[in-house]
Formats: C-alpha cells, structure tokens, sequence
C-alpha cells in the first residue's frame, strides 16, 4: 500500500522550501533538546503567535467556552482559553520529542487503558481516539507495550510536516491508512483480520464542529458515523481512549471499558443516526471534562441537518 502522507505532496515553491528548510532545521535541532524546554517552546510560541495572528481563534474558544459554562466568571474563562492555547502549542512542539517520552517516564496510563491494552490483540476493535491533552502519546504508549494500530491519516499541510509525521508514526509502529473510501476498505480488512483500527471522532471541517453533537440532531458526516460502520461491518467491539495534559509534557491516559453498539434499528438511516447519538453519548461528556485542552475548542457548533 502507498505510503498516504507522501502521496501527492503540495507543489514546491521558492518560498515553500525555504519554510521547509527551516522546519526541518527546527524539528532536528528539538529532538535532541531536554523535553520539558521543547515543550516550553511551543507553548511560548503559540501564547505570543495566536492573539497577534490569529484572534479569531481565542473569539471563537471564548465564544464556545461561554457557551458550555454559562455562569463561568470571564477570569475561569481567561484561564480555560490560556491552557487551550498552551495545550495547542506544547503539543505541535513535542512531536519532534514523541518517541522520546515514554522512555522518559512522560507517560501515565489508568488501570483501565493497561488491562484494555493487555487484551487488545483478542478481538478486533474500533478504538475511539479523542482530540484531548496530546492524543499522539497513545500510540507510543501502545508501542511501549508491543502493540500499533492502524490510524486514519489527513497529511499535514506542508511537504516537511508530512514526511516528518510519516517518519514519526511509523517510530511508532502505526499503520497509516488514508482518509478516503480506499483507507476504509483498507481499515475494514484490517478489523476482518483480527487488528485494532483507531479512528477520531471528535472532529471539525471547514472550521465547523462535527462531533461532539452538543445538543444538535446527529447526522451521518463525520467520523461517528464511519466508527459506527465499521463496527457493524467487521461485528467487532469499540474502546474509547483520552489523554489529559497533567503538567508540561506529562500525560495520563484512560479508556473505557470495551463496548458494543446496541441492537440495530430496522433501517440502515434510522440505524447510522442511532449508532451516532450514541456514540456522541459516550465521547461528549469526555470532551466536557477536558475542554480546555480539546484542539477543536474555537471552533463553530452550528446547528446541522440530520440527512
């Protein structure tokens, strides 16, 4: 299978190599850094960056953040909004430090996640992954076990960004399946054949949230909708799996228990739209905990129909 973060790069250009240059020179010279100070990089970088270039962003976590916790006073919410943009900026930081961490002792795992993970190979599973804390360490907890799953990929915007994160995830032992109907063919073989398929389903397209549902009609869209599919397709079990930042670069990481979608409905749509409202029920409260380190946090919850 074709490599697809490597398939179809974007178009070389004076100015895009230049930034590739310097990204590289960047990611190489934090791999060797003390873990805590490339952390520390990305979180000063993205505070200073943000409200300079993009205010949008801190509008619209304001916006969601008062929208979830009405009667928040605005310094809670200056808070919450200050820990979104220092999760966003540690964790785009500590990909160069990844296959470092767990080594390092970074990261923590519930009961829960080690006996989850100690009978991952018995059965084929849909494994639920949230956007919480840096989501990239469950692999590497994974991998320090043995384990590797194979995740659905969207390349990176950048030609370096792309090959680095090929590089990355493959360190760690992940089988990158892509995000087209060729990747769920391939995510379907691989359930059909006994493995552990990861899949986000908490998630945003064109800056509008797709999941959690958040009081909205579920619709057929996004990602719950696929996890739920595949599930049904492969008859195979669901778990799904968070982290939470706890300090700089140190993580804890927890999962539910394993779990099966309910009877089917007598429809394929009445079905897929149940399948997804409870599927919602599960990852929304999560995402409610952990808030202000979720990445999609500014972005729009806009009403959606349930076609």
């Amino acid at each position: 299978m074709s490599d697809p973060l490597l398939a179809n790069p974007p178009k070389h250009t004076l100015r895009s190599r230049l930034q590739d240059a310097a990204y590289y020179a960047l990611y190489h010279t934090l791999r060797y850094a003390p873990i805590d100070l490339v952390s520390d990089i990305g979180s000063a970088f993205v505070r200073w960056s943000v409200p300079r270039n993009r205010p949008w962003i801190i509008k619209g976590a304001r916006r969601n953040l008062m929208l979830r916790w009405p009667d928040a006073e605005p310094a809670v919410i200056d808070k919450a909004i200050h820990g979104f943009l220092d999760n966003v900026g540690r964790l785009m930081a500590e990909f160069a430090v990844l296959p470092r961490l767990h080594d390092a002792g970074r990261i923590s795992v519930t009961e829960r996640f080690e006996r989850g993970a100690a009978i991952v190979t018995q059965a084929p599973t849909v494994a639920i992954l949230l956007h919480t804390g840096n989501w990239e360490v469950c692999a590497a907890a994974l991998h320090a076990r043995g384990l590797s799953v194979a995740d659905f990929a969207i390349p990176p915007e950048t030609w370096a960004q792309r090959v680095i994160a090929t590089k990355v995830r493959k360190q760690l032992g992940i089988q990158m399946l892509s995000a087209d109907a060729r990747g769920l063919l391939d995510a379907r073989r691989e359930l059909q054949n006994g493995g552990t398929v990861s899949i986000f389903c908490d998630e945003a397209r064109n800056g509008v949230s797709m999941a959690p549902l958040f009081g909205r009609r579920p619709h057929g869209s996004g990602n719950l909708a696929t996890a739920a599919w595949l599930a049904r397709k492969a008859n195979c079990r669901l778990v799904v799996v968070n982290c939470r930042r706890l300090h700089k670069s140190r993580f804890l990481i927890d999962a539910t228990d394993y779990f099966d979608l309910p009877p089917a409905a007598s429809t394929v749509e009445t079905r897929a739209l149940a399948d997804v409202a409870f599927l919602n029920a599960i990852i929304e409260p999560l995402i409610l905990t952990n808030l202000d380190q979720w990445y999609f946090l500014d972005n729009n919850a806009e009403p959606r129909s349930s076609a």
